[in-house]
């Protein structure tokens, strides 16, 4: 197996059941590994861990802000009455309440921590029996995860100055049980810490990679990697009646990863390379809280119906420069890393819904995010001629910019044996 650089992409459910992107790296993604198969190897199997650290988010205006907010500052509880049908408590109450609005009223501000850690299980095999130039391989990767939104709070921002302020405390809500209650009570919605651990998207993958040595001054050897798999929905489907559910996939949808890599090798033990890769994922029919009104907050939707989302590709794009420390087999690795998530839609299967207006919501728009990672290493010298050839490293992820993305110091460690 191939040791990643980084793990599964994790994804972060908000209430209406979508996930969010994070600098978090998918299991097929180019990475550091050597990439070395003794002759008489055919199999690895290895065991990487990860620890999200410092978790915040940007959000649309690539401001550092809680986990929490990554959409929105503030939620509205006015903003959730709107669009209620016709003739329910619900529509009488916005009707009497409308006139109040004056963009503090009714607002509470977020916050919480997010937490993420994961073991990935990985295993390899070599297609000998396929007699094209190159080694061909397929993967296995199994994530394990214990991830939660802890520590919610909610805070009343609304001020106590005039009768309409009064009113909308009295008539609406005032605290943070007071606001649980009610989207318990009028959409069985509970905004309360989510905390949950299980299996992740189990990925397949098909790996090809060739050696081309060059017999120049300047360039010792050039290697050539390509990749294409299928991730299998295998992790937990979010609960929509939990805002801060977590999302171990994209929405139970199935995933076509692609991707390709180059390396350069230019002697002295100073290597350069870059790394594409991308995601596609399947269209979802089914049910999610959806925008009634325009002004309504990502945590505060009342209203469910079905809608398909047709999901905009994801892209990762690394650029390299690697060290080999000597005859060591220490190799020390400094990359740049661009991740972009395109813009999704979601096309509603019932006339009551406006396509326009469940579209309004920040869940759909592009998300992006600019990190650096140090990556270190280590194979010992004489490994290719051992029976079992052992491959370890230790890797940190720092984020610089994004939008509307969680992101956090990413701390990773795995081993690997080919045997």
């Amino acid at each position: 197996m191939n040791l990643k650089f980084l793990t599964l992409a994790l994804v972060i459910s908000s209430s209406i059941a979508a996930y969010i992107p994070t600098n978090i790296h998918l299991p097929f993604d180019g990475d550091f590994s050597q990439r070395l198969w003794a002759p008489h190897a055919t199999a690895q199997l290895g065991v990487r861990g990860q620890i999200l650290v410092g978790s915040k988010a940007y959000d649309a205006d690539e401001r550092r802000v809680p986990a929490t907010q990554i959409y929105s500052a503030k939620e509205s509880t006015l903003a959730m009455l709107e669009g209620s049908a016709p003739g329910t408590p619900l529509h009488a109450l916005a009707n009497r309440l409308r006139s109040t609005q004056d963009g503090v009223r009714g607002m509470f501000e977020v916050d919480g921590d997010f937490s993420w850690r994961q073991l990935s299980i990985d295993a390899l095999y070599r297609l000998s029996m396929i007699k094209l130039p190159g080694i061909f391989s397929i993967g296995f990767h199994v994530p394990i995860v214990d991830a939660s939104f802890n520590t919610i709070t909610w805070r009343n921002v609304t001020k106590t100055q005039t009768g309409q302020d009064d009113m909308v405390r009295t008539l609406l809500v005032h605290d943070q049980q007071s606001l649980s209650r009610f989207v318990m009570q009028n959409s069985d919605l509970d905004i309360g810490s989510q905390h949950r651990t299980g299996l992740g998207d189990v990925s397949t993958m098909v790996y090809w990679q060739a050696h081309f040595t060059q017999h120049q001054k300047r360039l010792r050897e050039v290697l050539v990697q390509l990749r294409v798999g299928l991730k299998v929905p295998t992790a937990h489907r979010v609960d929509i009646n939990k805002a801060f559910d977590i999302d171990f996939g994209h929405d139970g949808g199935f995933g076509v990863p692609l991707g390709g890599g180059l390396r350069l090798d230019l002697g002295a033990g100073v290597r350069i390379g870059m790394d594409v890769g991308t995601l596609f994922i399947v269209r979802r029919l089914q049910e999610w809280r959806l925008k009634t009104s325009l002004a309504q907050t990502p945590y505060l939707m009342l209203t469910k119906g079905l809608a398909t989302k047709e999901y905009g590709p994801e892209w990762r794009f690394t650029l390299f420069g690697q060290v080999e420390a000597g005859t060591t087999g220490v190799f020390c690795s400094a990359a740049y890393q661009f991740f972009k998530h395109t813009d999704s839609t979601l096309y509603p299967q019932s006339d009551a819904m406006s396509a326009s207006l469940i579209n309004s919501t920040p869940l759909v728009d592009a998300s992006e995010s600019h990190n650096m990672i140090g990556n270190i290493t280590y194979i010992p010298p004489r490994a290719r001629y051992w029976r079992c050839m052992p491959e370890s490293f230790m890797q940190v992820t720092v984020p610089f910019g994004g939008k509307s993305i969680m992101s956090g110091v990413v701390v990773s460690a795995g081993i690997g044996i080919k045997f």
